[in-house]
């Protein structure tokens, strides 16, 4: 418990420093060399902090030597729903801190897909951004293994943790990136 809090401290610190420093010209270009023109906009709607992980799960996924488009889309836009939702950084921790002390209170707010004007979409939607993202991506023209992926991120397992499919592969390796960034 005492590693998994520290984990989410140094986490909440790391997103308010990555929402300091705005993408200079280099890492736009980074960006838009991977996604089709259509999803760019998926990528420039998240807040800042947002961009600067998944500009850091793209970077990891390469230094560790992969190339593979659908992986370097998903990296980039696994994410994007909390964006499109007006996720910000506090409806993070509410989650987080409801996850650990009431648990049952989390699923009584995010069970039921909440009006867009409801305080409790953000929510919902940080709860429930594998499948949202998945969803906007779909719409964007991504590359149909890269809208798997998204979709099943946070899986722990994977979907078909005994598979061997590209998907299992990728989807191992995409979130163990997520996790380190």
């Amino acid at each position: 418990m005492a590693r998994r809090s520290w984990y989410r401290v140094e986490q909440f610190a790391h997103a308010v420093r990555a929402g300091l420093r705005p993408l200079d010209d280099s890492e736009r270009d980074e960006v838009q060399a991977v996604l089709p023109e259509t999803a760019w906009p998926l990528f420039w709607r998240m807040p800042l902090n947002d961009r600067r992980h998944s500009l850091g799960v793209l970077r990891t996924l390469r230094a560790a030597g992969h190339d593979e488009p659908a992986l370097m889309q998903a990296a980039l836009l696994h994410d994007c729903a909390k964006g499109q939702a007006g996720v910000r950084l506090w409806h993070r921790v509410a989650v987080v801190l409801v996850k650990a002390f009431r648990p049952g209170l989390l699923g009584r707010w995010t069970g039921v897909q909440p009006s867009e004007d409801s305080w409790q979409y953000p929510l919902w939607a940080h709860v429930n951004h594998p499948a949202v993202g998945a969803g906007l991506a779909a719409a964007a023209g991504c590359d149909p293994l890269a809208i798997a992926l998204i979709r099943h991120h946070h899986d722990h397992p994977p979907v078909d943790a005994g598979g061997d499919s590209e998907e299992n592969r990728l989807g191992v390796i995409l979130h163990a990136a997520d996790e380190v960034n």
